[in-house]
């Protein structure tokens, strides 16, 4: 038989759902092919998230010729396309998407197989399946507090076992790159450190060894290392959520431990909320915020995409992302906030912004983190929750180190006067292009107004 695993975004061999489920079903005389299918279109723009996915799928191209394992990519502008150059096959392998548009290309190709080809489509970028878990009523979960306990009750998956030995036996040699990956692979221009499956185990361990402890207390300060970092790896499935999960659960019992695992399943949380509930990309969970009044300035839009709003940590976050693609998690509540409260513009826009430059983009986490923060989505924050920029600044950044990091015009400033300097402090420094305490007032009105 001849048995074709899809890959998408699940670079890694260790702990992979579809690896262990072919070499589980083949016997040995059956050929096991690695596709990618790469369609030109999902490239333009080229943007910061592309350049980190193809550097990272190059290195796995990489890990497999090491391996003496090809990756066929194929090039194609549809499913039809696509399974067209699959050519004859008995079975096709993948790990599901269950989110759009990324399941409607998979029903697209299951569709164009027809029905002689036997599909298996695994559960793998998650801990469950979006399903899993209900209320009493078999309606989805819409809170967290109690989808959290229902998660609690269960025991996660373990990680999967994939006999690579006996898969350099099965799979097929190295493939020709086409022209058209090699055009992806040479537009990327930023030097990404630590890629691939052996970068990320070690972050991974060093982390759990000796980090995770402290991680409910260091989380939230954007200076130091506090967080896992392990996002942009889970991203691209270079990194098994079941792995990680697994890895930090067998740590020693901390406030950190369970804080980051709870963290896991926000993840899973939002996920399930997207599946559930389709089209949140476009329009707020709440419905009674669907017609909020937005303000339609590009002008302020786009000094806050370029951090050039006189607020230094909110532009010390925006510049973190534009230069690195990637944001800490504090700084990501913070700008949220201040756009769609402090600027009243449409968390849409915000959203879509972050999906350009995000080297750890998911769907899910980051909308419906951009939908909490804009008092619109499910559990979300209150609208009369407006962060004050300056006493965020003050309490994560006490320093400033972060600030002066990112916003070197600041650099010489004193650790009192950074978080919102004065006039005679602010010599080459953007004025702030809103008032505080007026913004507020306007965003709890238009908000009040929307009730």
């Amino acid at each position: 038989m001849r048995r074709v695993c899809w890959f998408r975004s699940d670079f890694r061999l260790s702990d992979n759902h579809m690896l262990h489920r072919v070499l589980k079903d083949a016997s040995g005389d059956d050929d096991i092919e690695f596709v990618f299918w790469l369609n030109p279109k999902y490239c333009e723009p080229f943007e910061t998230r592309h350049d980190y996915f193809f550097a990272t799928m190059k290195q796995f191209m990489q890990e497999l010729a090491d391996q003496e394992i090809g990756l066929r990519t194929i090039v194609a502008d549809s499913a039809e396309a696509f399974v067209e150059q699959l050519g004859q096959l008995d079975a096709l392998y993948f790990n599901a998407e269950y989110v759009e548009p990324f399941k409607q290309r998979d029903d697209a190709v299951i569709e164009a197989l027809g029905g002689d080809v036997l599909v298996i489509r695994l559960l793998d970028r998650h801990l469950f399946a979006p399903n899993a878990f209900t209320k009493k009523d078999g309606t989805p979960y819409k809170v967290y507090t109690p989808f959290k306990k229902a998660v609690y009750a269960e025991t996660p998956p373990q990680p999967y076992d994939v006999d690579v030995a006996r898969l350099k036996q099965l799979a097929t040699k190295q493939h020709e790159l086409p022209d058209e990956l090699k055009q992806q692979f040479d537009r990327c221009e930023r030097s990404w450190k630590a890629l691939g499956e052996e970068a990320a185990m070690k972050r991974l361990r060093d982390f759990v060894e000796h980090r995770v402890t402290s991680y409910a207390e260091d989380r939230d300060i954007p200076a130091i290392a506090g967080t896992s970092r392990l996002s942009p790896y889970l991203r691209t499935g270079v990194l098994s959520i079941r792995t990680v999960a697994a890895a930090v659960l067998e740590a020693r019992q901390s406030t950190g431990r369970d804080t980051y695992y709870d963290e896991l399943l926000w993840r899973e949380f939002y996920y399930m909320i997207m599946v559930q509930f389709p089209g949140l990309k476009d329009r707020p969970f709440n419905d009674k915020y669907k017609h909020l009044d937005w303000e339609d300035n590009d002008d302020q839009f786009e000094k806050w995409c370029r951090g050039e709003t006189g607020y230094p940590i909110v532009d010390a976050a925006m510049r973190q992302l534009n230069e690195t693609g990637w944001m800490h998690n504090r700084l990501r509540m913070i700008v949220a906030s201040f756009l769609t409260k402090h600027l009243l513009i449409d968390w849409r826009k915000g959203e879509r912004y972050f999906e350009r430059k995000l080297i750890d983009y998911e769907a899910a986490s980051n909308i419906g983190g951009w939908q909490w923060a804009a008092s619109v989505g499910t559990d979300a924050v209150p609208y009369f929750r407006i962060f004050n920029p300056t006493i965020q600044s003050e309490k994560f950044d006490a320093d400033g180190t972060f600030i002066r990091k990112y916003v070197t015009e600041l650099a010489e400033v004193d650790r009192k006067a950074i978080h919102f300097p004065d006039p005679s402090d602010r010599d080459g420094y953007i004025e702030p292009i809103v008032d505080h305490k007026a913004a507020r007032a306007r965003a709890l009105e238009r908000f009040k107004d929307a009730q």
